[in-house]
């Protein structure tokens, strides 16, 4: 079963009365695939300073369902593919932390993007880590969200101890 998700611009594309088969055929029209983000257990330690924890996200790995419902020509799904086999990371474009996460607004507090290289000298990836030094707070929900080069959303949330 593959899940697909409506692409946003069907509504605009269908009110210019162009017929739902011609618009598949032509091309013009995709269903686009869901992504599903994993990150490793977020890791508690001693933070840097009294009263402070320090809390480790680590990306684990990144998958794109239905990666030939994306408009690529045939070369670069072939490319696509190899990526999602290799370092299915590599499609990060940007990342970012809220380790405060009320469940309604995510406040981001620390973030990472392809070409940032502040944080490393890479700029055709993210860092795949990140490190926050924090007051020290029970009953901490941490929510990641990562966009990919397609512009896709996933979001993780880890509720800690």
């Amino acid at each position: 079963m593959d899940v697909l998700v409506i692409p946003p611009d069907l509504l605009d594309k269908l009110t210019h009365k162009k017929g739902w088969e011609k618009m598949i055929k032509d091309g013009s029209i995709r269903f686009s695939s869901l992504q599903h983000l994993t990150i490793k257990k977020v890791a508690v330690s001693k933070g840097l300073q009294a009263g402070e924890e320090a809390i480790t996200v680590t990306l684990d790995n990144y998958i794109l369902l239905s990666p030939d419902n994306i408009p690529l020509d045939s070369k670069d799904k072939d490319r696509l593919k190899e990526i999602i086999a290799k370092d299915p990371l590599a499609l990060i474009e940007y990342w970012s932390v809220d380790p405060d996460y009320d469940g309604e607004i995510f406040r981001s507090t620390w973030q990472d993007y392809r070409e940032n290289t502040a944080n490393d000298s890479d700029p055709y990836h993210c860092v795949r880590t990140a490190t926050l030094n924090l007051p020290v707070k029970k009953g901490r929900v941490v929510c990641v969200k990562a966009v990919d080069v397609f512009g896709f959303e996933s979001v993780v949330i880890e509720k800690l101890n």
